[in-house]
Parts: C-alpha cells; structure tokens; sequence
C-alpha cells in the first residue's frame, strides 16, 4: 500500500512539472490577486527582489495585483511609484527594526524560527486583515514563509507560498563552514555559533513543512530544494518554478581583449557572497596570478561587510560596494566566478553572466538547480587548485571563453525567460484555484 501510494504520488508531481501551453493558460480568469512581498521588489537589484518585481510584472498581464511590502527606508516607500504601473493597489508597512530585535529576544525559546519574530509586525498583520475584509481576493501569493505566516488562518481565498528555496538546507551548509576552523584563517567575522545555526536550522526545517500544510499550493526554485522538503514529507503540493533573467536588459556585448578581469556580483553582507568572495581571494585567485599577474577581480555588489572590504588589501581586488547598473561590469569581465560553498537556489548572478555572454566557472553548490550541459555551457570546480585552473583554462583560450558563453546564453532564452517563468506560476495558480487542500489546524500557527 505504501509503496502505490509512493508512486501515485510521484505520478502526481511529475504531471505538476508538465509544461504550460498556451490553451491551458486560458484556464485561469483574470484574478484578484493579493502579493505578500518581504522586501520592496523596486529596484531589482537582489534575489528576492528580482523574483518578486518580475512575477508582478508578468501576472500583471492578465490579474490585478493588490501588493504590501514592508518598507525598510524611505527608498522603499519612494519606490512604490515604480511598481504601481503593475498594480491595482500598493500598500507599505514600515519596518522597524529595533521592534524586530525586541520581538526577536522574547521568543528566543520559542519553538518557531527566531526569523519569523525578526519578521513579524502587529502593523503588518493588521494591514493585511484589513484588505482581505475591503477586498474580496480570489488568490493569496506570500513570499517566504516570513509573510506567509500572516495568513495561515486566512479561510476562502486559495494560497500559494513561494519558499523560493529550503532555508533549512541553506543554514544546514552554513553550519558546516561555521564549524570548519577555515574560517578563522580567512578571518571572516563570523564569530563561531554553530549551534545557534543548527538550533534555527531545527526550527526552520519544522516550520518550513508544517506552515506548507496551510497553504493549496508551495513553490521553490529548484529540485534539490523540493527533494529536500519532499524527505520531511511527501504530502507536500510543491511545484518547481525557477528564478529568470530579464533578456532584454542582459544582452551579451561583443568580447575586447585586456587583462584579465574576473568578477563576482551579489549581495556582500549576505553570508554564501562574504564567503565565496573571501574563499576565492585566500585561495583562489593567487594562483590564477601565479600564471597571470595583471589579473583583476572585482567584487560588486552592496553592503559590503568590513571582511570584504578588507579583501582590497589584496593586489588585484576592487571591491566597488553598491552600483547602480551592473552591466558595465560583465561587459568587462572575461570570466565570471561563482566560488560558493553554501546556499541553496538557483544563483541568480550565474543567470546574469550566462545573459551577458560570460562564461561562468562556479561549484557544485552554485550550479545547483541549473538546468544546464557541464562542460559546454558553465565550468564547475570544487577545490582551489581546480578552480583556479579553470579559470586560467578560460583565461588561455578566448576561443573556449566564446563558445561557452554562446551556448549559456542559448541556455537562458530557451529556459530561465520571465515569460516562461510566468507561464509556470500561472500553472500552480491554476492548481491552487481548481485543487484546494484542508488547511490544517490553525492553532499550530499561534506564537509560542
């Protein structure tokens, strides 16, 4: 019995992934949508955000969007007018952080995520009620369990939660590399707390399959992601959308010859980047100047950590903090490096460069959720003496360097376009709508 059950259920997962063509899209009517977004999704410029502003955009197309955000500057609050083109309705909360610091430390025992406290406001939760009682919403779009906790007791309108990827897996590789002594030699401040780590990583990993149950339909980025929460439990409804690349704006410039210039982008103070950057000056990138001396590598991307900062000490390394386009970077770069050794996703920047036309040389956990040919359309590499050699392999050939970054951009358009991506969540939507679940006890969601 078990075993049938088993296969049914792999029966039902696999025909979830079927492509979406254009007569099944016409299953789902225009929608009263209402996006529960973390962050502000304008500017773009971070993975939640990216993933956020680019599903408003393509629902936009056929639903009206009522979307709430919590605003964490007053940037946030000046960049609703970007978002409001896409939206019938934009709301904002402020987010207070000494609150959330508060907030956090009187639940410190508590047995959900301390983030889910990080996150939660009374200002939020009292926005959202009001909304669903003026507005009658056919569909709930939360991101992150961080926003979906304000509606599992939400009754009547279908929900969908997008955990974009496993925040246990994420924290379950962190917690590797906090207990490795590694850490103190690159000098990465990132004082050892691994069981900290590993204690939210027990919370989150509950949390993260218990609050699925509260919702018809849950989506991540890739399947590493979904096999992982699949293995907490089977019973899960979740759908595999990927994160996308604007074609329009990475467009692949042709390549000039100069020194060596290789790049890494992201989001500095997030761990994955300060480690990855880190890793790759300490014991990458000496010995791709062994072979080639005027190399160059830049870390862009903002709120750099004091640790990355430092990392300019080092001859060859530009850390550039924010900017406000990162294009003119990759048009410059003749090879984009992605050493990362935690995470869980798909690497938006790797998307990024494979648009541009830079060949990309990365590891096993950055090319993770890829749907990509190793070899002939992204290099992967797991040591530093076999990165670096990849590298110096691209930096050698400009011959190699064109024909990878020619089939990566291939890649891209035929997989991680945002319209494409659009059709998959019109998918689940059509799902969650037609297929609804029992929600399960509204009590095992109140605060402890």
């Amino acid at each position: 019995m078990t075993c049938v059950a088993s296969v049914a259920s792999k029966l039902i997962r696999d025909h979830r992934e079927t492509k979406w063509n254009d007569d099944q899209r016409s299953i789902v009517k225009k929608m009263k949508i209402l996006f529960l977004s973390l962050r502000c999704p304008y500017p773009p410029h971070r993975g939640d955000r990216i993933r956020s502003y680019n599903f408003i955009r393509q629902l936009s197309k056929q639903h009206a969007i009522t979307l709430v955000y919590f605003a964490e500057s007053e940037t946030d609050i000046e960049s609703a007018k970007h978002l409001e083109p896409f939206c019938e309705r934009v709301e904002w909360v402020r987010f207070h952080r000494s609150f959330a610091y508060l907030n956090t430390g009187f639940h410190c025992l508590s047995r959900h995520p301390l983030q889910l406290h990080y996150w939660y406001a009374p200002q939020m939760q009292r926005k959202i009620n009001e909304l669903l009682t003026q507005e009658r919403f056919e569909l709930i779009h939360a991101q992150l369990f961080r926003m979906g906790q304000y509606v599992t007791k939400v009754q009547g309108p279908a929900k969908v939660l997008d955990l974009c990827d496993s925040l246990a897996l994420n924290l379950s590789r962190r917690a590797e590399l906090e207990s490795n002594p590694w850490l103190a030699k690159i000098k990465l401040d990132c004082t050892p707390k691994r069981f900290l780590v590993k204690l939210e990583e027990k919370r989150v990993q509950r949390y993260e399959v218990d609050i699925m149950k509260a919702f018809d339909c849950g989506t991540v980025v890739a399947r590493f992601d979904r096999d992982y929460l699949l293995k907490q439990d089977d019973s899960l409804n979740l759908s595999i959308v990927p994160m996308g690349v604007d074609l329009g704006y990475f467009q692949p410039k042709p390549m000039e010859e100069h020194a060596p210039i290789l790049l890494f982008t992201g989001t500095m103070n997030y761990f994955p980047n300060a480690d990855a950057a880190t890793y790759f000056c300490n014991e990458i990138f000496p010995r791709i100047r062994e072979r080639h001396p005027n190399a160059c590598f830049y870390v862009v991307g903002n709120q750099p950590s004091e640790p990355v900062k430092r990392l300019e000490d080092q001859k060859g390394v530009i850390v550039t903090g924010y900017v406000p386009d990162v294009r003119p970077y990759f048009e410059k770069a003749s090879v984009f490096v992605a050493p990362l050794r935690a995470g869980s996703g798909i690497q938006t920047k790797n998307l990024e460069a494979m648009a541009m036309g830079v060949p990309v040389v990365t590891t096993s956990v950055g090319a993770m959720g890829l749907e990509a040919d190793i070899g002939k359309e992204l290099l992967v590499a797991d040591t530093p003496a076999d990165f670096a050699e990849q590298v110096i392999r691209l930096l050698d050939n400009a011959d190699v360097r064109k024909t990878l970054a020619q089939t990566a951009r291939t890649r891209v358009e035929t997989h991680y376009s945002w319209e494409a991506i659009g059709d998959r969540l019109e998918h689940v939507y059509a799902q969650a709508v037609q297929e609804p679940r029992s929600k399960i006890d509204s009590q095992s969601h109140q605060e402890t």
